[in-house]
């Protein structure tokens, strides 16, 4: 994959921790609940996209097994890279640091592995002067492959960290829109008031979505109830989001559909307003080209 494909992919995905809005966990709403959740989706729209440079570090020569923990190796590379691209790291309009790992193990243990692993990455690049209103991180678990996860090479191949240098601020146009206005309480079927406001939205961005590379749907929850229902709900309602906008024209080969389970919190979950805040579905928008 070469960087521009790549980038308008992982990059995108690596946006997702900044904003958004899906539920699993909230009672039934009353119409009044429901007509203000639907006033509260938000539309952003960027104006074109591009990316300085690249860096793909397999994560065995940055981590011990199993460990989040960024060894003198890992630092020493991304300090060869750091000097090798310097400018392009201090210009950049966003650092994207995103994790991956193969398909081993528990995939709710590695999504949180990998978003631990980009997280670390990106303390140390913090440490070292980057600056940390620039830094973005995501953890992709085994969902983003770069080769074959039934050989050994293949899984180390996955097993990684990249790092995005993304040139221009008018990269992302999103859609993001509360769970509760789309689904009624721990259902992944779409309620007719959420196929109206999907269908709305579209007509909305209709030449947005004509001039798309990639049409990310991720689906978000709280921390409510356990790793692998969230994660399990997440998926079914940003693949049904995704059958829905198919359904409506939209090219399905340049959709991506993912759930991130209760891995990417934007408030607190402590509070019913935090709670309500990260159950959230996000319809995502990179590489337009002007």
């Amino acid at each position: 994959m070469n960087i521009k494909s790549k980038i308008v992919v992982t990059g995108l995905l690596g946006l997702l921790s900044t904003s958004g809005l899906m539920s699993g966990c909230s009672p039934a709403m009353t119409q009044s609940e429901r007509e203000q959740a639907i006033t509260q989706v938000e539309m952003v729209k960027g104006e074109g996209t591009g990316v300085m440079a690249d860096i793909g570090i397999v994560s065995a020569s940055m981590f011990a097994f199993d460990s989040a923990e960024l060894n003198q190796e890992g630092k020493d590379t991304i300090q060869a890279y750091r000097e090798k691209l310097g400018p392009e790291l201090t210009d950049a309009f966003m650092v994207l640091i995103v994790g991956h790992t193969d398909t081993s193990g528990d995939e709710g243990h590695n999504m949180k592995l990998s978003q631990a692993r980009a997280d670390s990455v990106a303390e140390h690049l913090k440490s070292e002067g980057v600056d940390a209103s620039k830094i973005e991180t995501l953890g992709l678990g085994p969902t983003s492959p770069i080769a074959s996860n039934d050989t050994r090479e293949g899984r180390i191949q996955n097993r990684r960290v990249d790092i995005y240098a993304i040139a221009e601020v008018r990269a992302l146009d999103r859609m993001n829109f509360p769970s509760a206005a789309l689904f009624e309480r721990d259902s992944s079927e779409l309620s007719d008031e959420g196929k109206a406001l999907i269908k709305r939205n579209i007509e909305t961005g209709k030449e947005m979505f004509s001039r798309a590379n990639a049409i990310i749907v991720v689906g978000h929850t709280d921390d409510k109830w356990d790793d692998e229902w969230n994660m399990k709900l997440s998926k079914e309602r940003a693949a049904t989001v995704t059958a829905f906008l198919e359904s409506q024209g939209l090219d399905p080969s340049k959709i991506v559909t993912t759930g991130a389970g209760e891995s990417l919190p934007i408030a607190d979950n402590k509070t019913k307003a935090g709670r309500a805040q990260n159950r959230r579905v996000q319809v995502l928008v990179l590489g337009r080209t002007n």
